[in-house]
């Protein structure tokens, strides 16, 4: 089960793959589509087709009003603060990041670890 309230899926230059009880707040943004600001004018008509996938692991919760820019990989378990912006990249499961442009704030001490 995923749950997903009004977010913005950008697929135009990649795949989103969610995994199993993640948790999206409202209003956010996963956006695969990039363009390429170097060619004036006619660079933003022009986009790769590809390669800007967004995989988020088990367990992730994405906070409202957050933005993920692909390539990006969530491992499970993590949690991205509410209006952070995550830069392309792998982030590590079992953590919380947070900010503009997101950053690890903390590890994620969980009840059940023994």
């Amino acid at each position: 089960m995923v749950a997903v309230n009004n977010a913005h899926f950008n697929l135009s230059s990649g795949e989103i793959y969610i995994n199993d009880h993640s948790f999206f707040g409202n209003n956010v943004c996963l956006i695969t589509g990039t363009h390429q600001i170097q060619e004036r004018r006619v660079g933003r008509f022009k986009y790769p087709s590809s390669g800007r996938d967004i995989r988020i692991g088990k367990g992730v919760w994405v906070g409202t009003n957050a933005t993920i820019l692909g390539p990006c990989t969530i491992g499970d378990d993590a949690v991205i603060a509410a209006g952070s912006v995550l830069l392309p990249g792998e982030y590590e499961g079992g953590k919380v990041y947070g900010g503009v442009p997101a950053r690890a704030l903390k590890d994620i001490d969980f009840a059940d670890r023994k």
